[in-house]
C-alpha cells in the first residue's frame, strides 16, 4: 500500500471538488493523508484523515507563511515518510517533499499554460506571468496532471491531460428549467446580474455577495445544491475558474465566464473558455449589454458535440491515480468505461 501525503490549495472551491473525485478513488487502495487550506477544508473536512493547514496565498504576507508550512511540511513527511506528494495547487508541500528527496505529483490547471499545447493564443505577459506563479506548486513534480476543459495534448515528458470529474450530484438526465445559475468566488458580479434580471431571466445566485440586485433570488452557499441546481438550469454566469467551465462543457449548458481586472489567471481561462466554444468571457466590471445579448446567443447553439467532446477527456479520478502508479512503479491498471465518459 502506497502512502500518500495529498496537500490542496485553499482558494476557492475548485480545487476541493476536483480532489474529492480523486479521494474517492484512491480510498481502499492507498493510505492517503490529506491536508486542506483555506476553503479546500469547508468542502473536505468531512473525509477521513483530513487535517486543516495553514493557507499559502498570493499577496502580503505570502513569504512568512510559506517559509512556516515548508518547515512544519518538512516536519510532517519525516515522521511520517510517504511514499509520494500528491499538490493540487500547494507551493509549500511541494518544496518541502523535494528537499526531502520525496517524490511529487503535481495537479492543476495552471499546468497547461507550460506543459500543453494550447490552441489559443494568450497575451505573453500573463502567460508569462502565470506560468512563473504555477512554478511553485509544480517545478520539483516527477509528474503532472493538467486539468482542463478542453481537450489539448501534453507539451513536455511525464505530463497527463485530464478534465474535472462532473461533481456527483450533477445528473445528465433532467430536464433542464428556465432559469440561469450564478456563482462569484470574490461575491462580485452585480452588473451582469442586473442586466440579466432586468432582461427579464430568473437568475438563482449561490453565495454571499456584496450586493443583490432586485429580481435576484440568493441562496446559501452549498455544494450539493448547487450541484442538483447546476443539473436543471439553463445556463450559467460565474468567475471565470476550471472547474465551472468543465462542468458547463459537459453538461452542455453556455456559461458568461466574468473575470477582474488584474486577474491574469481568470482573464487566460476567459479566453481559453470562448476559444473551446463553452460560452463568453468577459471582464467583470465590463459586462455590457452587447455582452449579455452575446451570451443570450449562446442558448440556443446546439451543444451536444461539445458535451460528448469534453466527457471523452478521462477524468483526473482515473488519472491522477495512474500518475501515482507511475511514479511509484506499479503496474497500471486499464482504464474503464463510466458514465462519464460515454
Amino acid at each position: 500500500m502506497i502512502r500518500i501525503a495529498y496537500f490542496v490549495h485553499g482558494r476557492g472551491k475548485g480545487h476541493a471538488i476536483r480532489t474529492r473525485a480523486v479521494i474517492g478513488a484512491l480510498s481502499g487502495r492507498d493510505d492517503v493523508r490529506l491536508f486542506c487550506a483555506g476553503e479546500a477544508w469547508d468542502v473536505l473536512q468531512d473525509l477521513p484523515d483530513v487535517e486543516p493547514i495553514p493557507p499559502c496565498m498570493p499577496g502580503k504576507g505570502m513569504v512568512r507563511s510559506f517559509a512556516l508550512r515548508f518547515q512544519a511540511d518538512r516536519e510532517r513527511f519525516r515522521r511520517w515518510r510517504p511514499h509520494v506528494v500528491v499538490s493540487d495547487g500547494d507551493g509549500p508541500s511541494v518544496n518541502a517533499a523535494r528537499s526531502l528527496g520525496i517524490p511529487v505529483v503535481a495537479v492543476g490547471h495552471g499546468l497547461i499554460l507550460h506543459h500543453t499545447r494550447l490552441p489559443a493564443a494568450l497575451p505573453w505577459h500573463s502567460h508569462l506571468r502565470e506560468v512563473l506563479n504555477v512554478a511553485s506548486s509544480s517545478w520539483p513534480a516527477c509528474r503532472r496532471v493538467a486539468v482542463h476543459f478542453a481537450p489539448v495534448e501534453p507539451r513536455t515528458e511525464g505530463t497527463l491531460v485530464a478534465r474535472p470529474d462532473l461533481r456527483s450530484e450533477a445528473d445528465l438526465h433532467l430536464a433542464r428549467e428556465n432559469f440561469i445559475l450564478a456563482y462569484f468566488r470574490d461575491g462580485n458580479g452585480a452588473t451582469a446580474l442586473e442586466q440579466l434580471a432586468r432582461r427579464g431571466h430568473r437568475v438563482r445566485l449561490f453565495g454571499q455577495p456584496r450586493s443583490v440586485p432586485r429580481g435576484v433570488e440568493v441562496l446559501p452557499p452549498d455544494v450539493t445544491a448547487f450541484g442538483e441546481a447546476l443539473s436543471r438550469c439553463r445556463a450559467v454566469v460565474g468567475s471565470a475558474g476550471n472547474h465551472l467551465p468543465a462542468e458547463c462543457a459537459m453538461l452542455g449548458i453556455p456559461m458568461l465566464a466574468l473575470y477582474r481586472e488584474h486577474d491574469p489567471e481568470h482573464e487566460l481561462n476567459g479566453r481559453l473558455v470562448e476559444a473551446a466554444g463553452i460560452g463568453v468571457a468577459a471582464e467583470v466590471d465590463r459586462c455590457t449589454p452587447d455582452i449579455i445579448r452575446r451570451f443570450e446567443a449562446e442558448c440556443d447553439k446546439p451543444r451536444e458535440e461539445l458535451a460528448a467532446r469534453t466527457r471523452a477527456i478521462p477524468p483526473a479520478s482515473e488519472v491522477v491515480p495512474r500518475a501515482i502508479d507511475e511514479l511509484c512503479h506499479r503496474p497500471v491498471p486499464r482504464p474503464t468505461l463510466n458514465a462519464q465518459t460515454i
